[in-house]
């Protein structure tokens, strides 16, 4: 079982990375395919959000959750390996981290696609949103 969160955690962290190869265009096909999932919700509303943005708080919503499920997987593979707790909140931040810098480089490969540091800054906050919430259900456990 212990092998198995961390090959949970390095495949996960491998979908991020080939969602970041992908091209501009199939990137944004994915989302519209989110984006016409919800658009019924949208005619619902007062003042529907247009479809781009909505498109756009979509991705950015992927972003975040992308990272945060990662740290929960890095959580339980640390845990599961009996790390010193001390040096495994700082691997476990830190592996986020630089992921999400590794997969703003990998996108300055792809078609269409750029590098953000707004979105290091976002997918970190996912990352640390993750670790953050398996530390407090933790301590609610115990």
């Amino acid at each position: 079982m212990r092998k198995l969160y961390g090959v949970a955690a390095l495949a996960f962290t491998g979908l991020i990375f080939y969602n970041s190869s992908l091209p501009a265009e199939l990137s944004d096909e994915t989302s519209y395919f989110f984006v016409n999932l919800i658009a019924g919700i949208n005619s619902f509303l007062d003042k529907p959000v247009p479809l781009p943005a909505m498109n756009h708080y979509i991705r950015k919503t992927a972003h975040f959750t992308e990272y945060f499920v990662q740290a929960l997987l890095l959580c339980n593979a640390f845990q599961s390996a009996r790390t010193d707790r001390k040096n495994a909140h700082g691997y476990i931040l830190l592996l986020s981290l630089m992921t999400a810098v590794l997969d703003e480089y990998i996108q300055l490969f792809s078609p269409g696609r750029s590098g953000q540091v707004t979105d290091i800054m976002l997918d970190f906050s996912g990352g640390f949103s993750g670790w953050l919430v398996f530390q407090l259900w933790k301590r609610i456990k115990q």
